[in-house]
């Protein structure tokens, strides 16, 4: 009998103690029914993908999740701050306080809208560690997940139509705002403008393919947490495939690199005997179809455009010295002003240094507009996502995408990359909180370890999630 019940605790997944706990954690301060938090919580993953460009029809705000997280901030944090703890409080939003509120007093030579990048980072982090707490308390992390996918699917489809009716998405915030025939000008004149790199990389609802291939390869995240969760691989290849179709477009290989990265762990994490027979047979199916079409010139298009970014790019030597010259200006110039620095004066110094004016890299990128001990923070969630012994899949795929994405692009900025990196904070933030300061009263109010062996059998009846925690609250 002893036996049996260990075998199946085994077969129960590794899941970090906080959220087999959660049943214990206080409940929200308003009864609020269950299908409006699903409703909101669908609504905001939607939107973190399919991120409206509200600044486009004249309200005060840069995109729709940062209107959300500044609305609804004060709801969410009253519904949920009975599941704020002392340490957690101490521990987490002190510090986060304590950095923000001294890069926005004491950061050098901030330019006239510079802070706002500063300030929706500080506000994201503080939003997502209740927003966390929703997820888990009413365990609706798989319908955010869904929404991001939805949203994904809706983004990349305002992508293809921003190429035939660019001014119509625009005026009602579903396109970036883009003047190619004055970017055009500007250009045959020699005023070069960052806008340009748009003409030959779409962006759609984001500036240039460059920020919105790392945008979107972040949805893989969602779509590799849905398949692992549902058992079906192939929710993650139909993401691939849309994936890829977008890449026609947006010619931004960062994303690529991320997407299949993440892939990569979602196989090796799920891998099984009928997981590899499915690999086979889709390859096997693939193949097929190709060799069926490639006579028609179907995919003369995508060839070119792989062939193009991989394959035929003659500037990539001197591309990967300039990151090199970039990377080592760029700690110069964080390590200089350790609080931040303003963008466009870091530019400028970074210029002096390098020739170019950016490093090309989302960490210092980070530490120039939040400070260095934001960046500091924000990488240690990151990899404690990654090297937790017990994780949550959703959590480790979305590290992947951003630290593979930083190394590319200053992605601190987009609000995808944000909402993000807020959820990796309280991520962490949560779990350790629960490992260094709460088992312990957890344990205590379920009863002694061996009255918790000997209750074993009834607790599992009342509540399975909770079996592992009693022998393990890690």
């Amino acid at each position: 009998m002893k036996k049996r019940k260990n075998h199946a605790a085994s077969r129960l997944p590794a899941l970090p103690g906080f959220v087999l706990a959660m049943p214990l954690y206080p409940s929200t301060t308003i009864n609020i029914p269950g299908i409006f938090l699903a409703i909101f919580v669908f609504s905001i993953g939607f939107f973190i993908q399919c991120n409206v460009v509200t600044s486009n029809i004249g309200l005060r705000f840069l995109n729709i999740t940062d209107m959300l997280v500044l609305m609804t901030l004060p709801v969410i944090a009253l519904l949920y701050i009975r599941c704020l703890t002392p340490s957690i409080v101490l521990f987490y939003l002190l510090p986060l306080t304590v950095l923000f509120a001294l890069t926005a007093l004491f950061a050098d030579a901030r330019g006239d809208g510079e802070f706002y990048t500063t300030a929706m980072t500080y506000f994201y982090a503080v939003y997502f560690l209740f927003f966390a707490y929703m997820l888990f308390k009413e365990n609706l992390l798989e319908l955010f997940c869904w929404g991001m996918f939805a949203g994904f699917i809706a983004v990349t489809i305002l992508l293809f139509l921003d190429i035939v009716i660019h001014d119509q998405l625009a005026s009602i915030g579903l396109s970036f705002m883009f003047d190619e025939a004055g970017v055009l000008e500007l250009a045959a004149k020699g005023e070069i403008t960052p806008l340009l790199l748009r003409v030959e990389k779409a962006g759609g609802i984001w500036p240039v393919g460059n920020t919105a291939g790392p945008a979107f390869a972040l949805a893989g995240a969602a779509a590799a947490y849905l398949a692992e969760r549902q058992r079906r691989p192939a929710l993650f290849a139909v993401f691939l495939l849309i994936y890829l179709a977008s890449f026609t477009l947006t010619l931004n290989r960062s994303g690529v690199f991320a997407v299949l990265a993440i892939g990569l762990y979602f196989y090796v994490r799920n891998f099984s005997v009928k997981m590899l027979l499915s690999t086979y047979f889709g390859f096997a199916l693939c193949a097929l179809v190709i060799a069926a079409v490639l006579p028609l010139g179907a995919f003369d298009f995508a060839g070119e455009v792989f062939s193009k970014r991989f394959l035929e790019d003659s500037n990539s030597s001197n591309n990967l010295h300039e990151r090199w010259e970039t990377i080592t200006g760029g700690f110069q110039v964080m390590f200089l002003h350790p609080l931040g620095i303003g963008f466009t004066a870091r530019y400028e110094e970074l210029a002096r240094i390098a020739k170019i004016g950016t490093p090309h890299n989302g960490f210092m990128a980070t530490a120039y507009a939040s400070g260095l001990g934001f960046c500091m923070m924000s990488a240690f969630a990151l990899f404690y996502a990654i090297f937790r012994k017990r994780k949550i899949g959703f959590f480790v795929y979305s590290a992947i995408g951003i630290i593979i994405g930083y190394q590319f692009e200053e992605l601190n900025f987009n609000p995808v990359f944000m909402a993000h990196v807020g959820l990796a904070l309280a991520y962490a933030a949560i779990d350790l909180d629960f490992r260094l300061f709460l088992k312990t009263t957890v344990m205590r109010r379920l009863g002694t370890a061996d009255d918790a062996r000997h209750r074993e059998e009834g607790i599992v009846i009342g509540n399975p999630g909770l079996s592992p925690l009693l022998s393990d609250g890690r």
